[in-house]
């Protein structure tokens, strides 16, 4: 067993089972993959400490056994997509094996689709990809994978895609991902349907193998989707996006991409400024240049429902230059004058981004300003500024249950970070991301752009400018040579 420290036995007893598994989930059969998984499975530790041998039969029903084997299998799926989620960053520098290896596959491809039928050219491609990235033991993942590609994008687009290496290698990352969202959700019923666990246990068990979900506020409770298009996903009105893989952060910046380019268009062409804006809040531990930053909300104009977390903590510096193939990366976008970022008292956030990541957005609209600005057109005298929890329960478009649901958030939320309410800080860098952290952090940046519409209908032309140049300053907060901590003080523009 290759120096494995298990006994040969266990080994036998583990094979046919993890054939079946492999057999069953991914429909393929190949010995090195059955191989591999077997010796996987054989040295694998679950979340209670416990390995494999504790849910062999007799001492526990066959069927559980599976339900374990299939959750290791998960487990493995989600190693290897980690394994090519490390190589886009890498491919996209052109300074590895990995941009040849894709090359030599697509002057094959290319040759190939004058021979024979497209689809089994292009299956062959993709099955020879993975096991030429991953090896062999991936066998059984690369024909599944290829299977599925095949089915479902465009064949052309695939071909155009191999000429970029890091998005075809995000589209398989994304796809693998989406292969550990359906085995979550099979162990997720069969866990239920055996009474093993509860469905809220085994959903939390198995959050790190899925990046969509949907919040019901009403009944509070938080669903995971296996993929973006799932009908409960797309009627949501509160939808969240975890992109914690270079896969999924490729796919955002190429639909980002997409949508400032058709709103520049439009403008040239209509001569109408249909102006794409951004709305964004982060987390950290104490956020400042001294606290790390871990997450970062996103919200777009053109889907208001939707909330992007990227997890900065997992990606690191990456998830700001990455770069999408028409140039577009997260420091970028924060950085460009034209884009709007709708922000709620960005001072904090500009430090960590600049120390921490030698970011200098621009383009900020401050929503806790312009709250300022309000109340002062009205001929209030301001003082203080305002948290965004105030803005929220005074705001009169939110309706009631809204509101509930945005103070109970932000006291769970407060419960895991504070301190004073039994809570730690470093609560946002701990991985898998607890749920409640997922749902605060994407709620907080859920209704700025609903705030911005507000402002903008409310405060006149005289007010605008001020509230963005007030803005433009509070976003040079890093500029001072000391970390200074922001004043509630309402300032004069």
């Amino acid at each position: 067993m290759h120096g494995h420290r298990r006994p040969d036995f266990l080994y036998q007893q583990l094979q046919p089972v993890a054939r079946q598994v492999l057999e069953v989930v991914l429909e393929s059969e190949f010995e090195d993959s059955t191989h591999a998984f077997t010796l996987f499975v054989a040295s694998f530790r679950f979340a209670d400490g416990t390995d494999i041998t504790s849910w062999l039969p007799p001492g526990h029903s066959e069927a559980l056994m599976r339900g374990r084997m299939l959750e290791v299998l998960a487990h493995w799926i989600r190693g290897k997509a980690h394994q090519l989620d490390t190589m886009i960053p890498v491919a996209q520098a052109g300074l590895n094996p990995v941009s040849e290896r894709l090359q030599a596959c697509t002057t094959q491809l290319e040759q190939a689709c004058f021979q024979s039928s497209p689809g089994e050219v292009l299956a062959e491609f993709l099955f020879a990809c993975v096991v030429e990235l991953l090896g062999r033991e991936a066998a059984c993942l690369g024909s599944a994978l290829a299977g599925m590609m095949v089915q479902q994008a465009d064949s052309n687009e695939i071909v155009h895609m191999a000429k970029s290496p890091s998005t075809l290698l995000a589209l398989m990352v994304r796809k693998l991902e989406e292969m550990q969202a359906k085995v979550g959700k099979v162990i997720m019923e069969l866990y239920h349907d055996m009474g093993f666990m509860s469905y809220d246990d085994s959903k939390n068990l198995l959050m790190m193998f899925f990046q969509y979900y949907t919040m019901e506020i009403h009944t509070e409770t938080l669903e995971v989707h296996e993929t973006n298009e799932e009908p409960h996903f797309v009627e949501s009105l509160f939808r969240v996006n975890l992109v914690d893989s270079f896969g999924c952060l490729m796919k955002l910046l190429c639909h980002l991409e997409s949508i400032i380019g058709q709103a520049n268009g439009e403008q040239q062409t209509v001569g109408r400024c249909n102006e794409t804006v951004l709305a964004v809040d982060f987390e950290g531990v104490k956020l400042c240049r001294n606290g790390p930053l871990c997450l970062v909300q996103m919200t777009c104009s053109d889907d208001p429902t939707l909330v992007y977390v990227l997890d900065v903590h997992i990606l690191g510096r990456r998830a700001f230059t990455l770069t999408a193939p028409q140039g577009t990366c997260m420091k970028g976008l924060l950085e460009e004058q034209s884009i709007r970022k709708i922000w709620f008292d960005p001072r904090n956030d500009v430090d960590a981004l600049y120390h921490q990541f030698g970011i200098i957005p621009r383009g900020i609209f401050d929503l806790q300003l312009a709250e300022v600005a309000d109340r002062r057109k009205r001929g209030l005298n301001v003082y203080f500024v305002q948290g965004l929890q105030n803005c929220l329960a005074q705001y009169a478009d939110l309706q009631s249950d809204q509101k509930v649901f945005a103070e109970r958030i932000k006291q769970l939320g407060k419960s895991l970070y504070e301190p004073t309410n039994g809570g730690h800080y470093e609560v946002f860098q701990v991985r898998p991301l607890n749920p409640v952290i997922l749902v605060y952090a994407a709620h907080d940046s859920r209704y700025l752009l609903v705030l911005y519409e507000h402002f903008l209908q409310s405060l006149n032309e005289g007010w605008m400018p001020r509230v963005l140049q007030a803005g433009d300053l509070r976003g040079r907060w890093w500029s001072s040579q000391d970390y200074v901590t922001p004043s509630p003080d309402a300032p004069d523009f």
